[in-house]
C-alpha cells in the first residue's frame, strides 16, 4: 500500500515509459514530416481530440472507480480479519476453564491464528506458504497442512477440530461452541471474499479498449498544432498522453490488490499487527515489533 510519503518519480515513469516513448517517437515523426516537407495543411481541428479526450476522461473515471472498489473491498475484508482474530482469542480466553493446560491450549490457538493470517496473504500473492507456517507450527502440523490444496482453509479446519475436541472433553458448552463456530465462519467469509477478488479477472476489454482510445487520441493530437508552435508539439503531446496512460495504469494496479506490488493491500503488515495484538492479549514474553515500511509503501 502506498504511504503518505514522497513517491519517487521513477515509480511513475517506470509504469508508462514504454508507451510514453512510443507516443514521443510518433509525435516527433509527425513534426518532422510537417516541418521538412512543408505539409502544414495536415492540421486537424482541435475540437476533434478535445471531444475524444473528454470521452476518454469519462471512461477513465468509471474505470478507476471500479478498480478502487475492488481494492477497497479487499481492505475491508482484511479489516474484518483483524477484528475477528481479536474476537476469536478473546472468546477463548473467556470460555476456557481454569486448568493446568489452559495456557498451552490458548497459545496453540494464537499461533495457529497467526499462521493463518500470514498463510492467507502468502497464498493470495502466490508465494511460498510454508515459510511462515514453520514459524508458528510444529513441523508435523506443517507437513499435514501442506497436504491440502488450500492451506488457509486447512488451518481453519484445524481450528474447528481443536474446538470440537474441547467440546467433547467438556471444556466448552453448546453456547460457547456456537459462538466460536460463528467467529470461524466470519473468518471463512473474509477469506472467501479475498479469494473471489483474486480469482475474478477484471474484464480485459476495459484495458484493451481504453488503450486503443488513448493511442487514437495521441495519434490525432500532433496534427492539431499550427506551424508557429511546432516546437511545443512533441512535449505537449507526450505529456498529455502520459497523463491518460498513468491514470489507466493506476486503475490496472488497483484492480488486483493481491499481486505483491506497492499498491497492494498491506497483508503482511496487517498480519504482523494481528500477531502483536494476539500475543499481547495472551501475555507473551516476546512481542514482535511492527514491520518497518519500505521507502514509500508497505506490503
Amino acid at each position: 500500500m502506498l504511504l503518505e510519503k514522497p513517491i519517487p518519480i521513477g515509480f511513475y515513469v517506470k509504469e508508462i515509459r514504454r508507451d510514453a516513448i512510443l507516443v514521443f517517437l510518433f509525435a516527433n515523426l509527425v513534426v518532422i514530416i510537417k516541418l521538412y516537407f512543408s505539409l502544414w495543411f495536415l492540421t486537424i481541428p482541435i475540437a476533434i481530440p478535445a471531444l475524444l479526450g473528454t470521452c476518454i476522461s469519462l471512461l477513465l473515471a468509471f474505470r478507476t472507480n471500479q478498480s478502487y472498489d475492488r481494492w477497497w473491498e479487499a481492505r475491508i475484508a482484511w479489516g474484518a480479519i483483524v477484528n475477528d482474530s481479536r474476537s476469536f482469542i478473546r472468546q477463548l480466553q473467556m470460555f476456557l476453564p481454569s486448568g493446568a493446560d489452559r495456557e498451552s491450549i490458548l497459545r496453540s490457538f494464537v499461533l495457529r491464528q497467526c499462521a493463518w493470517c500470514y498463510a492467507l496473504g502468502d497464498s493470495l500473492r502466490r508465494l511460498d506458504v510454508s515459510k511462515h507456517l514453520y514459524e508458528f507450527l510444529p513441523p508435523a502440523n506443517v507437513r499435514y497442512i501442506m497436504t491440502f490444496d488450500n492451506k488457509p482453509n486447512a488451518l481453519l479446519l484445524s481450528h474447528g477440530n481443536a474446538i470440537r475436541q474441547l467440546y467433547e472433553s467438556g471444556q466448552l458448552t453448546d453456547f460457547q461452541m456456537n459462538h466460536l463456530s460463528s467467529t470461524l465462519n466470519s473468518l471463512t467469509d473474509s477469506m472467501g471474499r479475498c479469494e473471489r477478488i483474486k480469482n475474478t479477472i477484471f474484464p480485459r476489454s476495459y484495458s484493451s479498449y481504453m488503450r486503443v482510445f488513448i493511442f487514437m487520441f495521441a495519434a490525432i493530437l500532433p496534427f492539431c498544432f499550427e506551424a508557429d508552435v511546432y516546437f511545443l508539439d512533441v512535449p505537449l503531446v507526450t505529456l498529455i498522453a502520459s497523463t491518460f496512460l498513468l491514470i489507466e495504469k493506476s486503475a490496472i494496479q488497483l484492480q488486483d490488490p493481491f499481486e505483491d506490488k506497492p499498491t497492494d493491500t498491506p497483508m503482511t503488515t496487517i498480519a504482523r499487527t494481528i500477531e502483536i495484538n494476539l500475543k499481547t492479549m495472551t501475555n507473551y514474553d516476546t512481542i514482535p515489533e511492527q514491520l518497518v515500511a519500505e521507502e514509500y509503501y508497505s506490503l
